[in-house]
């Protein structure tokens, strides 16, 4: 039996009222602070639509024992930290990542700012332009047009009902009348008993109680805030409703139920039932969606309204939009809900649950320190308890049973989205087109629902006669996966990259990816891992997992390639195109190629014209020809059977990984036409790959400019709302990277604000102090050092895909340590040389 992670745990509550969760992580290089208030946007005033979320902005503008209003991000981003907050319908949630030894006054900056905000109006006012920006860019995403919409069917007198994402017209920061009320609402809501604190880092659970009650215990005490009553959310007497959005080609249709929530129970339950809908065989409720031709994916997604009561939402995305095609697929998930409500035990026997169980562990473990601590909090607060249940235990089947009694009922809502709604009327605040009718009884439905085995790769694994492997290929890194696995990573590489080599890679890269999502409900509980990417005419499938499956798992994605559908890979290209296209600008332009790549941008617009005018033999044809001709590079981690050998017989010959070296102009623009209010800007900055002084250079450089980028294009000159600057560790080598998306301001300003910081912060860096070197030093190397071990796989595959030899990262290491302040200013005097890509979206 496979073990949980190796966590202690500790449960405190301070004299103040504060509770905390200690959790000593002794593999852990970093610490994670994570605060939540038992508060939210429901909570709020209805005077003051979005003042909860305004406030959770402005505890970032100073506090009083660190006053700068970018104090505590120059802080942060100094020690090559990050944060993060959100705000939720019933809590408030923030979130620190810091090396390890800034223990002690992270903590003490991270209470200050909850505790003692300045709230100074003229920062306010600025940061409500932030918010509004926000809230335009949200009017444009389909998940918030369908929760805005859901509101006007909900009972007027639950804050479900309300606004509460906040707006220039909805918060008044220069009314004495609403910086009262802030500053009450804060002094209500964040202190003592109200208030969970989780902590997690290396420290031994001594000392970071230690830390703890010397600082979070000067914290403000209260009594906890009484939990508020409201009536249910769905109004007393409404029957079951359809509501239709004109949401063009976004194929999504929605089931809705209320539900009595008990966290504790609630919790485990579901996570069971999201399980149970990532199968996708014959017997699985996935499975008879997609040979019906209805949907291709599901997911559950749970809405708490109050302390006793939920909206769970069951999302399908459709194959393709039809009269009467919603029914039919809203009866098969209630169909297939009164089947497991009847025999709860066919959601897996025991042993297949506790998988499940461990599998989910590991995954929360091996995520990054912040998002971790971020998942644990939120479960925290859903439980409403004193002490975290970190994973807690599956449900009886019969508390399952019990669980699953309203689902059986017939949905409260069926939402549906509509190329076009003519007659339809507008939201009033995320404005979109809908139509709300009575929703009629849904059609009977055959099926033939099956439950999953206890183990479905205990087939017998093929087996070879030894074989050798390619001499050309790496035999290293075991320690990169979780213990007692083996991985195997193939690249193939196009012998002449070009727009055929890149649509016949991203081809097979789908394929691949829809094949493993038909596996991944079976294959993850049991530790098997994979990633695909294509880029540049280059494919590459990293999988992991128990050395024994490794083989069955391989035959069965390379099925995808040998015998796969190509008009699946055609709809599923469109698709993520789709996708993307409902990203805010500033994301939209990083899943662009030229945002991607080196290499002379493909043009998206010929890939989509071969992808019509090729028939599906042909496309077929062409990743087959693709695969055969390519270079087939290969990464054998642990023990990898050898019977993988004979399934890659006529997938591309044997090949060492190359070096990439593109040659590089001084400046280019790319404006990629993309129509909207908004403008988004993207600056790349290109070194070569294989100059490890150069690299260890830019990733000082990435941290010492990061707060002041955002202090200067964010806060001083209130130029855009969504911005970034970061170090990428590409493929083809170092970047540095800076983008910026704005509401007002055009992209020729945001080219010259960006190119004045950096020449400006070119000539402050000569005045670089030791103590800022030393800790921005100590950053760079702990991001080498990451206790992520899908980071350090991710970042070894990378440079290993870049051709970078063995011993990089210890090159890069020796470099970081002996840098000093004149060769980062050297360094910063070359930028103007270095490659410039600009990519705009109009």
């Amino acid at each position: 039996m496979r073990e949980l992670p190796p966590l202690e745990q500790r449960s405190l509550r301070l004299d103040n009222g504060v509770q905390a969760t200690l959790l000593h992580d002794p593999q852990a290089r970093r610490v994670a602070l994570a605060a939540g208030v038992d508060a939210g946007s429901l909570h709020e005033p209805e005077a003051w639509p979005g003042l909860a979320h305004f406030l959770e902005h402005c505890l970032f503008l100073g506090s009083a024992g660190f006053a700068e209003v970018g104090a505590f991000a120059g802080y942060v981003h100094g020690c090559g930290g990050r944060y993060n907050a959100r705000t939720l319908g019933l809590h408030s949630q923030y979130y620190l990542e810091m090396p390890a030894r800034e223990l002690a006054p992270a903590l003490e900056r991270f209470c200050d700012l909850l505790a003692r905000p300045l709230l100074l109006p003229e920062r306010l006012l600025a940061e409500r332009e932030v918010l509004h920006a926000e809230y335009l860019a949200r009017c444009q995403d389909g998940d918030s047009q369908l929760l805005g919409a859901l509101a006007g069917l909900l009972d007027p007198a639950h804050p479900l009902a309300h606004f509460h994402a906040g707006a220039r017209d909805s918060l008044e920061p220069q009314s004495p009348a609403f910086l009262a009320e802030l500053r009450a609402w804060h002094a209500r809501y964040y202190r003592g008993g109200n208030l969970r604190l989780l902590v997690c880092g290396p420290q031994s659970l001594a000392e970071l109680e230690a830390q703890v009650r010397a600082i979070a215990g000067a914290l403000p005490g209260a009594a906890p805030v009484p939990a508020p009553v409201w009536p249910s959310p769905w109004p007393a007497g409404q029957g079951c409703r359809r509501l239709e959005l004109e949401q063009p080609a976004r194929r999504r249709m929605s089931l809705w139920w209320v539900l009595a929530h008990v966290a504790a129970r609630d919790d485990p339950a579901l996570e069971l039932l999201r399980q149970a809908l990532q199968r996708s065989d014959a017997g699985s409720l996935l499975g008879m969606l997609r040979a019906r031709g209805l949907a291709r994916s599901a997911c559950l997604e749970l809405h708490p309204a109050d302390a006793g009561q939920a909206l769970l939402a069951l999302h399908l995305e459709l194959l393709e939009e039809g009269s009467g095609r919603e029914e039919q697929a809203a009866a098969l998930c209630r169909d297939w809900l009164a089947w497991l409500q009847a025999a709860p035990e066919r959601i897996g026997a025991p042993l297949l649950i506790e998988n499940l169980r461990i599998g989910q562990a590991w995954d929360e473990y091996e995520q990054a320190p912040l998002e971790r601590a971020a998942h644990w909090l939120e479960r925290w607060q859903r439980q409403d308890g004193a002490e975290l249940a970190l994973w807690p235990e599956p449900p009886l089947h019969a508390v399952l049973g019990e669980w699953l009694q309203p689902l059986v009922q017939p949905p409260r809502l069926l939402h549906c989205s509509r190329d076009a709604l003519p007659g339809g009327e507008l939201t009033a605040r995320f404005p979109v087109r809908h139509r709300v009718l009575p929703q009629a009884g849904l059609p009977p439905v055959q099926s033939a629902w099956q439950a999953l085995p206890a183990n479905p790769f205990q087939a017998p694994v093929f087996q070879s006669a030894a074989e050798d492997w390619p001499v050309e290929w790496r035999s290293t890194g075991a320690a990169l996966l979780r213990p007692g696995q083996a991985g195997l990573l193939l690249a193939w590489q196009a012998a002449a990259p070009g727009m055929e080599a890149q649509l016949a890679a991203e081809l097979a890269e789908l394929a691949l990816v829809e094949h493993w999502d038909t596996l991944a409900g079976e294959a993850q509980p049991f530790g098997v891992a994979c990633q695909v990417s294509s880029h540049a005419g280059r494919l590459s499938l990293c999988l992991s997992g128990p050395p024994a499956v490794l083989s069955r798992v391989l035959a069965l994605l390379l099925a995808a390639l040998r015998e796969g559908d190509a008009a699946c890979w055609r709809a599923a290209w469109q698709r993520r195109r789709a996708a993307q296209a409902q990203q805010i600008l500033l994301r939209r332009l990083l899943a662009q190629p030229a945002a991607r790549t080196r290499t002379p941008v493909v043009d998206e617009d010929a890939l989509a014209r071969q992808l019509v005018t090729l028939d599906t033999a042909a496309l077929a044809a062409r990743v087959g020809d693709y695969l055969a001709g390519a270079g087939l590079c290969g990464w054998r981690m642990g023990k990898v059977p050898t019977a993988v050998l004979p399934l890659l017989q006529g997938l591309g010959r044997p090949a060492a990984m190359q070096s990439q070296r593109q040659p590089l102009s001084s400046e280019h623009e790319l404006h990629l036409g993309i129509a909207g209010g908004e403008q988004a800007v993207l600056l790349r900055l290109l070194a070569l790959p294989g100059d490890p002084r150069l690299e260890a250079a830019w990733r000082l450089l990435a941290i010492l400019l990061q707060g002041a980028f955002h202090q200067a294009l964010r806060v001083e000159q209130g130029l855009g709302y969504a911005l970034f600057s970061r170090f990428v560790d590409a493929e083809e080598g170092a970047e540095l990277q800076f983008g910026v998306q704005s509401p007002h301001a055009s992209a020729p300003r945001l080219q010259q604000a960006i190119g004045d910081f950096l020449l400006g912060q070119r000539d402050g860096l000569a005045g670089l102090d030791a103590t800022r070197l030393a800790s921005a030093r100590r950053a760079a190397l702990d991001a080498l050092d990451e206790d992520s071990r899908p980071l350090r796989l991710q970042r070894a595959v990378t440079a290993w895909l870049g051709g970078r030899p063995g011993d990089w990262l210890e090159r890069l290491r020796a470099e970081l340590q002996q840098l000093g302040t004149g060769d980062l200013f050297e360094a910063a005097q070359a930028l103007p040389e270095a490659g410039w890509r600009w990519v705009i979206s109009r």
